[in-house]
């Protein structure tokens, strides 16, 4: 138990810096708020291997410090239902054969954009559903992207047998 649980902390922090790679890369400049998701294809390595408390454990332990950290209550907010509304998506996909690593990621990114435009109408108002024709080409293309990236890393586990 202390094992797994010292993995999924690894894991946490491991997210914690992605996150904060990817706050230096200026993909926002274009869309306020577009961001690659490096830190979900932990999350995403860890549905694959069907490991889904520890996913979702992972990924909110991840939510929660980056928040405190480096955000705000309403980056808990928009984060928190992205996350947990692309993990429902991908949990429901993931039996799936014909779905991909690289489509389930893609499906999760274009989720987790819906379900942070669903917090933004409730805490901002009716203003920001043009944004949605924008997030979800992001979020597919981001989620595709670091589908890619998660694949690459499942063949290297399986290479090595270690996970």
């Amino acid at each position: 138990m202390a094992k797994k649980i010292s993995t999924y902390a690894l894991l946490a922090c491991v997210c914690l810096i992605f996150g904060y790679i990817e706050s230096l890369v200026p993909l926002t400049a274009a869309i306020p708020g577009i961001k690659l998701g490096l830190s979900n294809s932990v999350a995403l390595l860890l549905l694959t291997k069907r490991d889904i408390k520890g996913a979702l454990a992972v990924n909110i332990t991840r939510i929660l410090l980056s928040a405190l950290l480096f955000g705000s209550p309403f980056s808990l907010v928009f984060s928190l239902s992205g996350a947990l509304g692309s993990m429902a998506a991908m949990l429901l996909f993931l039996k799936v054969k014909s779905v991909s690593v690289v489509g389930l990621s893609a499906l999760g990114g274009t989720v987790h954009n819906i379900f942070q435009l669903l917090a933004a109408f409730f805490v901002l108002g009716s203003a920001v559903k043009y944004y949605l024709p924008f997030l979800i080409l992001a979020g597919g293309i981001s989620g595709a992207l670091t589908g890619i990236i998660s694949e690459l890393i499942l063949k290297k586990v399986k290479t090595n047998g270690k996970f």
